[in-house]
């Protein structure tokens, strides 16, 4: 019984809207168009039963093709118009972000959606942001043909991951690297604090020592979520980001795969997280990336995939060098062929899966059986697919398909009270 989350990145509209319209990044009224849109699309999801809707973290996107410089925002904008449905994003670029601001921010969101949030944390492919916003600390985008760069961004991923962690983890955070001193400095801390007498009988013990100097910092809120929102690893094709999402308890999501490369890639996280002291059956606590086109006949839904997935997976995906991953378990070479049909490789794989109602059902049964998924990520091309046409395959997929796997809406969260916090009331009753 997958969890089904649409991820909408979102776009701002095909080839014909970007000549009309450039700079169309930059046009206020297409942005708002689509703002509104995804308001619509939101609440149809809620409605509808879906789990969840996601956005990623990009910027500087002039062309229109990924206009979400701040998933944060399009999470508590959204949430606000729905009331079961989870929000999040694939994901946070990390090395590029200070890990402290956002556990604060992400705590603060996840408050205001009563615990409606996930968290998925990315390293950065995109050398015309990443570079550009990474420049005070020396981060570049990820890239193998840059060793020095490569390695510099793996570190920052995954210590701000750790420190992010701690950060919701901890009253009191307490931490040093070669990069990242808590307090700063960390060997004699913050001296002379002003505010040390109130500090050290209402904030965290050791947070202030004898001499007024602060020893640690407590990042506030702590989440809605106990201990923290549950988090995913995006869009994972690699041996060592799997296992290392296993030993951690990340989700990770599979993508650019054939079910049997994506099947091997649940064995791998199964025995990593069970070396882990986590028991997982095959699937589970795991994501599988597929889209989808859902029309009254199969040159309708051909017709479809032509006009509103091609422009991401051909002109944009396979800039970057990710249609590589559309292989099967041995096949060797270039994919695609010289020659080969980018539409048709994405459905010879699984990765898009089109056609009739009955089709798309047959289609997912059998990726699903080989593998049952605990979460099966929606890659939504809206607004390159109109608004009405975006509902009506969210409708569609809604009425048609999710029955027939089991798929029920999620269960709302609930707010996590310390013991402390138990206690107040009757504790002031008492003294009165």
């Amino acid at each position: 019984m997958p969890k089904v989350i649409a991820q909408i990145y979102p776009s701002l509209g095909g080839t014909s809207e970007m000549s009309r319209h450039r700079p169309i990044g930059r046009d206020p009224y297409a942005f708002h168009t689509v703002m509104h849109g995804l308001r619509q699309i939101a609440q149809a999801m809620d409605e509808l039963g879906y789990w969840g809707l996601s956005h990623v973290e990009h910027h500087f996107h002039s062309e229109g093709v990924e206009v979400s410089p701040d998933p944060g925002l399009w999470n508590l904008y959204l949430g606000q118009y729905t009331k079961r449905l989870r929000h999040g994003q694939f994901g946070y670029v990390l090395p590029a972000r200070d890990p402290l601001r956002l556990a604060e921010e992400i705590a603060m969101i996840d408050h205001m959606l009563e615990g409606r949030l996930f968290v998925g944390v990315a390293r950065g492919y995109q050398s015309r942001w990443v570079d550009v916003l990474g420049q005070r600390i020396g981060v570049r985008a990820s890239s193998p043909g840059d060793r020095a760069g490569e390695r510099r961004n793996k570190e920052l991923f995954f210590e701000h991951f750790r420190i992010m962690k701690l950060a919701w983890e901890k009253d009191l955070l307490q931490y040093r690297s070669r990069h990242y001193e808590v307090p700063f400095p960390f060997e004699s801390g913050i001296a002379d604090w002003p505010a040390a007498g109130l500090t050290r009988e209402f904030g965290v013990p050791g947070e202030v020592d004898d001499d007024g100097a602060l020893r640690g910092v407590s990042v506030v809120p702590s989440p809605f979520q106990d201990p923290h929102p549950p988090l995913f690893q995006p869009f994972s094709q690699s041996r060592t980001t799997v296992a290392w999402a296993a030993r951690n308890g990340l989700i990770p999501i599979t993508t650019f795969a054939p079910i049997e490369t994506a099947g091997w890639f649940a064995g791998l996280y199964r025995d990593e997280a069970a070396r882990a002291g986590r028991d997982y059956a095959l699937g589970q606590n795991m994501g599988l990336v597929r889209s989808f086109s859902i029309h009254r006949s199969r040159s309708a839904a051909q017709d479809a995939i032509e006009r509103y997935e091609m422009l991401a997976w051909r002109e944009w995906y396979g800039s970057f060098g990710h249609l590589g991953g559309f292989r099967f378990p041995g096949e060797e070479g270039q994919v695609p062929r010289p020659g080969e049909d980018v539409a048709a490789r994405l459905q010879q794989v699984g990765l898009i899966i089109g056609g009739t109602v009955d089709d798309v059902k047959r289609q997912l049964d059998v990726q699903l059986s080989a593998v049952p998924f605990e979460y099966l990520v929606w890659h939504l091309p809206y607004a390159v697919m109109p608004l009405g046409e975006t509902l009506d395959q969210l409708e569609l997929f809604a009425h048609e398909v999710m029955p027939e796997f089991g798929m029920t809406p999620p269960e709302p969260p609930r707010l996590r009270v310390p013991e402390s916090s138990r206690e107040r009331p009757e504790t002031r009753a008492s003294e009165g």
